[in-house]
């Protein structure tokens, strides 16, 4: 262990750090005073990073290349870190991929393929910090999605997987407790990206039976783009307060416990959200039995 270790920043590792959400956070967490270890799988895209922070921040972030469905591969990071820092005090689990599609075309290998991207890559990493955080009391952070919280159409696997994203959290969250060790998930609805409604038109267009609007972020919903650092403002937040589920916008909270409560509601304001035609009102939802 680092004999400095008492003494230096804390230390906060971010996977899926190259891009978007995570390279959102990853500048967070710098402003903050973090420093900051950024994990993806291109060592090249890693380095491209790490200059473009270094050029923002006081604190030169580090680059640990690693594929984090690959379980020795994460235990060669935690033990990297362990002896360049002998400590760790936030994980922010980012990997994940989203999807296209409808129940009925869901196969298992695609299922199969969305479990390990969403909810293994952040089992492995968590497992295998577990002893650093527990060292520090730190807290492990949880990228999720509307998707963790309702069953929305035309994501294909995509709800499955960030749903059991959610489960897994507050479990964790229930076990480490007595360790010292926080877990929190953060639950946004579609971030504002460069090639929104792009990246699935070709998947919708080849005869998949969906609508165009399924291409569109979050599958067509008309709920507005989150710019990324407001999502990240919102993992820095959860870190400060030990907060233990965040969704984004915080309007949408109440509409989540309302379809939780009453299922048939539920589903009516998800047509309502998520119809092409926003003239058209969806029938009234039936009544509750």
């Amino acid at each position: 262990m680092n004999s400095n270790a008492s003494f230096s920043p804390p230390v906060a590792l971010v996977t899926g750090a190259t891009a978007g959400l995570g390279l959102a956070i990853g500048r967070a967490l710098l402003r903050e005073g973090y420093q900051l270890i950024l994990v993806a799988r291109d060592p090249q895209r890693l380095n491209d990073v790490v200059q473009t922070l270094s050029a923002e921040g006081a604190v030169v972030p580090v680059s640990l290349p690693c594929d984090v469905s690959d379980p020795e591969q994460v235990g060669r990071l935690c033990q990297q870190v362990d002896e360049r820092y002998g400590r760790l005090d936030v994980l922010v689990n980012v990997v994940g991929t989203s999807d296209r599609g409808m129940v009925v075309d869901l196969g298992p290998e695609r299922v199969a393929q969305l479990i390990t991207a969403n909810v293994v890559t952040a089992l492995l990493c968590s497992q295998a910090c577990l002893p650093l955080l527990e060292r520090s009391g730190g807290c492990v952070v949880n990228i999720g999605s509307l998707a963790s919280k309702v069953g929305a159409r035309f994501l294909g696997g995509y709800p499955l997987a960030k749903h059991a994203l959610a489960g897994l959290t507050q479990q964790m969250r229930l076990e480490w407790r007595p360790r010292g060790v926080h877990v929190g998930l953060i639950s946004p609805g579609p971030i504002r990206r460069a090639d929104a409604g792009r990246r699935y038109e070709q998947q919708v267009q080849q005869g998949s039976g969906l609508p165009a609007q399924a291409a569109q972020p979050g599958g067509g919903t008309r709920v507005k783009g989150l710019p990324p650092e407001r999502v990240a403002q919102a993992v820095v937040r959860m870190i400060r307060r030990r907060s233990a589920d965040v969704i984004l916008p915080w309007h949408l909270r109440p509409l989540v416990a309302i379809g939780h409560c009453w299922p048939a509601l539920g589903d009516w304001l998800l047509l309502r959200f998520t119809s092409s035609a926003p003239s058209r009102t969806p029938p009234p939802p039936p009544a509750e039995s």
